[in-house]
């Protein structure tokens, strides 16, 4: 279950880092989902990857995911399920935005050549926060469980 723990750790630490050869390490990559819901669904990690560049890798995007509350189910000797609570924020320093999410993680694991991989990755939106400022006053631009993306506005 540790490793478990560290292989999300890493996951969401490559995201925030860009390292995209760290985050294509964390799946196995021969046998993988990521339903990201509004983002939407891969089963190509070069079509996640394109995706991912796309919305998260500029310079003026600062964001940060929070994994928190495992819960880790061995389902045999090389498979385990989780489900994670995750909140993520992001600062868009030049368009002077912020955006806070929750929601929770459902994923599926395996042991593959010794070393645990991300088969299955679903996020389930939960809360959005969208919030812009301009000349000093912070407006609320969008609040509630809908989704959207600040790179979206």
């Amino acid at each position: 279950m540790e490793a478990i723990k560290r292989l999300k750790a890493r996951w969401w630490f490559a995201c925030d880092t860009r390292d995209l050869a760290g985050m294509r390490s964390c799946y196995d990559e021969d046998d993988f989902l990521i339903d990201f819901g509004f983002i939407g669904e891969f089963t190509d990690m070069d079509a996640f990857i394109g995706v991912f560049e796309s919305l998260a890798c500029h310079p003026t995007h600062v964001d940060m995911h929070h994994g928190t509350a495992p819960e880790i189910e061995m389902t045999g000797p090389d498979t385990a399920k989780g489900r994670w609570r995750m909140r993520f924020q992001l600062l868009e320093t030049e368009q002077k935005q912020v955006q806070l999410m929750s929601g929770y993680y459902e994923d599926e694991y395996a042991r593959v050549n010794g070393e645990w991989k991300m088969r299955v990755s679903k996020y389930t939106l939960m809360s959005n926060l969208f919030l812009s400022s301009a000349e000093g006053v912070v407006a609320i631009e969008q609040i509630g469980s809908a989704p959207g993306l600040v790179t979206e506005q």
